[in-house]
């Protein structure tokens, strides 16, 4: 298997892994999206708490030129250190939530 469909793999099991948490609403689900054509991955939180709707990613990856792109984390999980516990190296994760600016101080990708 090549290193392209191995990340594939890994963003899957990870979303579907952190899909497995219940919100306290049972009118809230989680949905994932797994765009495996264009490379986008996302788990969504999608429902009703009581009057107010609930649309909102959760957690977001994307891969772009053989990388695994962090868009979105809306949990106090470390997903990086997930992916580097999986074995994607750290020059092959970037953190697309920070600025490009920063991107070469996190110690991960840049781009």
């Amino acid at each position: 298997m090549d290193r392209l469909e191995i990340y594939r793999q890994h963003i899957q099991n990870l979303l579907t892994k952190h899909s497995q948490s219940k919100s306290k609403h049972e009118e809230i689900e989680n949905q994932l999206l797994f765009d495996t054509a264009h490379d986008h991955y996302q788990l969504m939180r999608i429902g009703w708490n009581g009057l107010n709707r609930v649309y909102h990613s959760v957690i977001h990856f994307d891969i772009k030129n053989g990388k695994i792109w962090i868009q979105q984390n809306m949990t106090d999980v470390d997903l990086a250190q997930e992916l580097l516990e999986m074995g994607v190296p750290k020059e092959d994760i970037v953190f697309g939530l920070q600025p490009p600016y920063k991107r070469p101080y996190t110690g991960y990708g840049v781009a």
